[in-house]
């Protein structure tokens, strides 16, 4: 299987909710709270190998906050007299809060089932997928920046 390690779904998902890298479980993979390091520092996966991997999470996100949205917004207009314009001052900012709180962790969820499904799709076993999914350049992988040239 060319070495690269299978965890079961479960792990990968723990990994992934304690922001570590969903591979080896050692690497921080978040540079900041939604802001992914371009390899894991300790295996070398790469989180994100081509464009729009993480278009995913934000469309989820908004797909949730919005729904989550109108049912709050719904149900306090049919129990209360407040009009609807009080009601968005009221909830927007908790909305736009929570989908940017939120947006980290779906992150870190959805490299996991990244992850997991290269295996689903025989992908991981393919010749090949070491090189195109871990990174070997070191300097990829460190947790801080190289130092500036002289």
């Amino acid at each position: 299987m060319n070495g690269v390690p299978r965890p079961a779904f479960r792990t990968m998902l723990r990994r992934a909710l304690a922001r570590r890298c969903p591979v080896c479980g050692d690497g921080a993979i978040f540079k900041g709270w939604s802001r992914l390091r371009p390899a894991c520092p300790s295996c070398g996966w790469i989180p994100e190998r081509e464009p729009g991997t993480f278009t995913g999470p934000m469309y989820l996100i908004a797909v949730v906050t919005e729904l989550a949205a109108v049912l709050l917004a719904v149900g306090v207009w049919l129990l209360t007299d407040l009009p609807p314009w009080i009601l968005v001052a009221l909830f927007a900012p908790g909305f736009v809060a929570f989908s940017l709180w939120a947006y980290g962790p779906v992150k870190a969820t959805w490299c996991a089932v990244e992850y997991f499904t290269d295996f689903l799709s025989g992908d991981a076993v393919s010749p090949g997928y070491r090189d195109r999914a871990f990174s070997t350049d070191a300097s990829r992988n460190e947790t801080r920046p190289p130092p500036p040239p002289r």
